[in-house]
């Protein structure tokens, strides 16, 4: 989890520091141990934080690192020279006080809470470490795991915390007043992982590292840990998938409360996982489409390329019919229509053009003013518009972005992606609730032209309103839905709930309930579905409360939706009940047994994640890029792409098209971006080409009585199945559209499945490129995408 950044108190004199050298490497964080414990999908996080103060003074150590926004931080423990203190929560400005007041005094402290700007960063403080003296520290976590529409469920273990981006005119404070300095460090580090549960595994995949996997014979368990802790480099997250038999049965788990406990704790709590049947919920006949993609300087190289290419697949996916807009932002945006055109032969062939020129030249990452101006715009005959944004940073005012998007979630829903490690999930994960999307993130080894397609089947299903779940119980119980909102539902995805529940104690033999999820769609259909089960028969939670924890930050994420303070109150009620952090709690703990006495000024010490500094973040205030801090990032060579210093003001990233190490394209792509926009292809060289026979072959099976343009669309067709079937995700829509053009059209007495059968027969032909004789063009185009 671990890598850090030693931040020394540079603000301080010589004298102050006690002796210690500007840069010195000396630092009391010894080691990292993470021990993770995964119950079918839910993930429990225990992070150790071992410290030895060699220097002759007291030290304090900050520790700045990022958590999933949906995770529920429960527990903070510190072992100090033999003496156990545990943390209580506490509202936050109080918990600081609190801190601030044990350092004046000489007891070591401890303080974790969450950033005032962003929920998916986390600083704990260890204060008054005395000299020699050692501490370990204890946090926990629970966190859900996410599931995707193909059945792979996966665990994520962020460690890679990038610079937020701070907007011109958006003043905020930062963590602490002192400039800093960094240096790297090295320590021991540790990653356990025990799984185990109400699934058999099929599978546990890592993602990048090595991880070496022991699975019990029976499947029902298996230990996972880092091959090699020491080679692991922290520039990317640690992450791994698990396969589990039966991914998509319903499960329920009972967690009961305790009546030694008060408040959250005390009452019992159901969480239901289930995947709702969708197939009956209609397309979307009318909507507008904008694309939000970011251009800044971070998204250099195989990021680029990659949302290039993305771009096309999606302009080549829309309905007939749609309103559709890009946008390109960075530190300035730019939109590619001065309104949303309607998606015709015209528009397409000009956003082509903008497409293929599209770079990552645009500075930081600013994100709140070109939403700003989306929203300025009226939407068009569609009564419904569809935001897709793509990003793969953080800025500083994520609850500026966030209450803009929920004001707005009437008539607007937005697909997030964060790209790339360290993207916020505050940022990412937020803006698609409260507009009724989905978020997905995206690592830069996997394929985001593939998860964009899935999402984009997603985005054009008629939004399903006024979900409500209802209870049928057993006499005497009752049922407090959490949120009481049911959450967004999309076809093939899994939907998790909560509940509390009140009675279970005084059941007898009437067990049997049910929970019944409704909703409208449109104003005519509707939804219904149920789900049986038995309260004696569902999985037991154990007592660690993770159920507890999940749901109450849950209620907290929910309450937190208004975007202001006005469920301050609530959400501070129940972050303490329920011991869970929240924006305005925070955990504090005290050693009042020993007390020791600092002469002088103190040596502070900040520990962070290192970022990955990718080229062009430069575009933010320099006095603001580190995380928030006063100091300017240090340059970072980057082969071909350089700052420009010359204003002092804005750091712009400079890069030349010909730095992108984009390689060919893809057979796919090369015949998808030969499809017109009402989803047929064209009878030429280029076609014949792509499905690699000459053109003279293709034209000569033409059959009787049939267009040029129908024959090459069903060959089209047929290529994208017989030579593409593995890549099907990325062409899916691309089918469709076609096969829609082709039933519309006169197939001379024959069926679209008949055609495209005879299509795919010509393409069993044996290549054949070139005509006798010809040794042009189609020939290099063959060797280039084919060979």
């Amino acid at each position: 989890m671990y890598g850090l950044r030693i931040q020394h108190d540079v603000g301080a004199s010589s004298q102050d520091k006690a002796g210690v050298l500007p840069g010195s490497k000396t630092v009391p964080l010894k080691s990292v141990g993470v021990d993770v414990t995964i119950k079918g999908f839910v993930a429990n996080v225990q992070s150790t934080l071992t410290y030895e103060n060699q220097k002759e003074v007291a030290v304090e150590t900050v520790f700045v690192f990022p958590i999933d926004d949906q995770s529920a931080v429960y527990q903070f423990e510190a072992d100090i020279d033999g003496r156990h203190i545990v943390a209580e929560c506490q509202d936050k400005e109080q918990a600081r006080e609190t801190y601030k007041d044990a350092l004046k005094t000489g007891h070591t402290a401890m303080l974790l809470s969450e950033s005032d700007t962003s929920g998916d960063v986390f600083e704990c403080k260890l204060g008054n470490l005395p000299p020699h003296g050692a501490a370990t520290l204890t946090f926990s976590y629970v966190t859900e795991l996410t599931t995707g529409s193909e059945g792979i469920v996966t665990f994520t273990l962020p460690t890679v915390l990038n610079p937020r981006y701070t907007p011109p005119g958006f003043e905020m404070s930062p963590p602490s007043s002192d400039a800093i300095q960094y240096t790297d460090i090295q320590y021991q580090m540790r990653f356990v992982t025990k799984v185990e549960g109400q699934h058999l595994i099929k599978a546990i995949v890592p993602k990048m590292d090595m991880l070496k996997v022991d699975l019990a014979d029976d499947k029902k368990s298996a230990n996972v840990t880092l091959d090699d802790a020491t080679k692991f480099k922290f520039d990317h997250d640690l992450s791994l998938t698990l396969e589990y038999e039966d991914v998509f049965q319903p499960t329920v788990i009972l967690e009961k409360g305790q009546n030694s406990k008060e408040g959250f704790l005390k009452s019992d709590v159901v969480m239901m996982d289930f995947l709702p049947d969708l197939r009956s919920v209609p397309e979307l006949t009318e909507a507008e489409f904008v694309f939000v993609i970011d251009c800044s300087g971070s998204m250099g190289g195989d990021r680029i390329a990659k949302a290039k290419e993305t771009v096309l697949l999606l302009l080549k996916s829309l309905p007939v019919g749609c309103f559709f807009n890009v946008v390109a932002f960075g530190s300035s945006f730019k939109w590619w229509f001065t309104s949303s055109m309607k998606y015709d032969e015209n528009s397409l062939e000009e956003a082509l053009k903008l497409q293929k020129v599209l770079d990552a030249n645009l500075g930081g990452t600013e994100i709140l003013r070109p939403l700003e101006s989306l929203y300025a715009q009226p939407l068009h005959t569609a009564k419904f518009r569809q935001v897709f944004l793509l990003t793969d940073g953080g800025v500083s005012n994520t609850n500026q972005v966030i209450t803009l998007a929920r004001k707005n979630a009437d008539n607007t829903r937005i697909f997030t992606f964060g790209i790339g490690e360290g993207a916020s999930t505050s940022l990412v994960r937020n803006v698609a609730k409260v507009t009724n999307g989905l978020a997905t993130f995206v690592t830069d080894k996997e394929k985001l032209q593939n998860k964009v397609m899935t999402v984009l089947k997603h985005a054009m299903q008629l939004p399903v309103t006024n979900l409500n779940l209802e209870w049928n119980l057993p006499p005497g119980c009752t049922a407090i839905n959490i949120p009481q909102q049911a959450p967004v539902v999309f076809k093939g995805q899994k939907v998790i709930i909560y509940a509390l529940i009140n009675g279970v104690e005084h059941l007898n033999e009437d067990t049997q309930c049910s929970a019944v999820l409704k909703g409208d769609i449109g104003k005519e259909n509707s939804i219904h579905y149920t789900l049986n089960f038995d309260l004696m028969t569902v999985v037991k939670s154990d007592d660690s409360f993770p159920v507890h924890r999940l749901a109450a930050q849950t209620q907290i994420k929910d309450f937190e939706k208004s975007g202001d303070d006005s469920k301050k109150g609530e959400i501070t009620l129940i972050s303490m009940s329920a011991n869970v952090v929240s924006r305005y709690t925070a955990f504090v703990g005290v050693d009042k047994e020993k007390k020791e006495l600092v002469d002088g000024g103190r040596l502070v010490e900040r520990h962070r994640f290192p970022k990955r500094l990718r080229c062009g973040f430069s575009g933010a205030e320099r006095r603001n890029i580190q995380l928030y801090t006063s100091k300017p990032m240090p340059k970072v060579p980057c082969g071909d792409i350089g700052y420009d210093r010359t204003d002092r003001e804005r750091t712009k990233c400079r890069m030349s098209g010909s730095v992108y190490k984009q390689g060919r394209t893809s057979g796919v792509m090369t015949l998808i971006d030969l499809q017109k926009f009402d989803g047929s292809w064209v009878l030429d060289r280029e076609l014949a080409a792509a499905v690699c026979l000459s053109e003279d072959v293709l034209k000569s099976k033409l059959p009787d009585n049939l267009d040029t343009s129908v024959w090459a669309t069903a060959l089209g067709v047929a290529c994208l199945q017989k030579k593409f079937a593995s890549e099907k995700t990325l062409w899916e829509l691309i089918e469709k559209k076609a096969l829609s053009w082709l039933s519309s059209q006169n197939l001379a007495g024959k069926t679209v499945s008949e055609l495209v059968t005879l299509a795919r027969d010509v393409l069993s032909t044996p290549p054949r490129l070139l005509s006798e004789g010809d040794e042009g063009e189609q020939h290099i185009w063959y060797r280039k995408y084919f060979v």
